[in-house]
């Protein structure tokens, strides 16, 4: 493959669409800047993009504007009296250097981002090389007809053994959540023959982990949009896309999820309006139906936090105490392997109320007394552009914090 051809047109295929972007920071102080940054997604006067949502108080926002924009954004923003400071000055340069790395030579396969085609390869060479335990899983077509494709990990067989369900890349933008999935299927399957604590992991649970759910999405990152969140469905007015974790039937609709669907958290003309979400759901609910499914995590990027159920609300689960005491033994667990510091908690009490995600669904409908959300790094100095030198990093504390959560399980 030419390498350096390859380059040149993703770079000038990304240059034409982000230029010179920059994400500043700003920090509510008082009610009236959250309703202010709440309403920036309805101007027609600007055109900005949260990376991290308005949500509380003294929480940091993260916005993307261009710098035509920033012009006038900061103009709005100075009128109504808020302090803001330029996060990441150039967007396109940060795009530029992860592209930098394809093709590179040195490394392992996890020292860069990989596009889908390469991530399903990969898939089918963990199956050929350790066909005694893992075996890949079609879960359905996306809305392009593409393949959504798992990989089911097991060890030592027990009838009506309990199955963790893992699914990486919800949404498109957050690449190193696909890389995260890839490394923890690696760790799994070239360790347990000769790490104790990957064969107790895979001894007393199976694994499916499902590396690229948004997979029309993801493609899209890497041919015309580095910064696309959603799916790649078409509206009669021209916009596109669902945002996948807004979609689930579990409170459904609430805060957090916009009905525009031009919005990025556009939550789809009904719960399960998307194909993506009704392939996964009918999966899940087939593993429910032997009651086997007793673990789910849905990763993202970024902020380093480990959510528990709800997100839709404030209000505490009735298994809200074991869910906190897990999250905490996984956050403690992450932390020891590079001094990573997770935060844990629910999303709505720790960033953002956020309808129709999928952890409130497998909690909420299925029963998944162990459902998750994981924010992986950073906290907002690279945001959605972590550099591919962190994937490892990321993909080695958080499979630590996994092996623990899984030990401490009661099931």
């Amino acid at each position: 493959m030419n390498w350096g051809l390859t380059f040149f047109i993703l770079s000038l295929q990304q240059a034409l669409l982000v230029q010179s972007d920059k994400v500043i920071r700003v920090t509510p102080g008082v009610e009236a800047h959250l309703v202010f940054l709440r309403g920036l997604e309805n101007r027609d006067d600007i055109k900005i993009d949260f990376w991290k949502e308005p949500g509380h108080l003294f929480q940091p926002v993260d916005i993307q504007v261009s710098e035509e924009d920033l012009i006038i954004l900061s103009s709005l923003l100075k009128s109504d009296g808020i302090e803001f400071k330029v996060q990441i000055d150039d967007v396109q340069k940060l795009i530029k250097e992860e592209l930098e790395t394809r093709g590179a030579r040195a490394g392992s396969w996890h020292s860069q981002y990989h596009k889908l085609n390469e991530i399903h390869s990969k898939l089918y060479d963990v199956q050929d090389y350790h066909g005694d335990m893992a075996s890949i899983i079609e879960i359905g077509r996306s809305h392009e007809g593409k393949a959504m494709r798992a990989i089911e990990i097991k060890g030592k067989y027990h009838y009506n053994k309990p199955v963790f369900f893992i699914e990486c890349g919800i949404h498109a933008r957050e690449w190193i959540s696909p890389a995260t999935c890839m490394y923890i299927i690696d760790e799994m399957t070239q360790k347990y023959g000769n790490d104790p604590s990957v064969r107790a992991l895979l001894d007393k649970m199976d694994f499916i982990i499902l590396p690229v759910f948004n997979v029309d999405g993801y493609e899209y990152t890497w041919t015309n949009n580095r910064m696309w969140r959603k799916n790649r469905r078409k509206h009669p007015n021209w916009c596109y896309g669902v945002d996948l974790n807004r979609n689930w039937g579990h409170g459904w609709g609430g805060a957090g999820a916009s009905s525009r669907d031009c919005d990025s958290t556009y939550r789809g003309s009904t719960a399960f309006s998307e194909v993506e979400t009704k392939n996964v759901r009918d999966f899940l609910k087939r593993l429910d139906d032997n009651k086997r499914l007793k673990g789910f995590i849905d990763f993202h990027a970024y902020s380093q936090m480990w959510f528990i159920p709800w997100g839709y609300t404030s209000r505490d689960t009735p298994d809200h105490h074991e869910q906190m005491r897990v999250a905490k033994v996984a956050a403690n667990a992450i932390k020891r392997t590079y001094g990573t510091r997770f935060k844990y908690g629910s999303s709505a009490a720790l960033l953002y109320a956020a309808s129709g995600g999928v952890e409130d669904w497998t909690y909420g409908k299925l029963g998944v007394k162990y459902s998750f959300s994981v924010e992986l790094r950073d906290t907002g100095r690279h945001g959605f552009l972590l550099p591919p030198d962190q994937i490892i990093p990321t993909g080695e504390e958080t499979f630590e914090g996994l092996k623990a959560l899984v030990k401490k399980m009661k099931i």
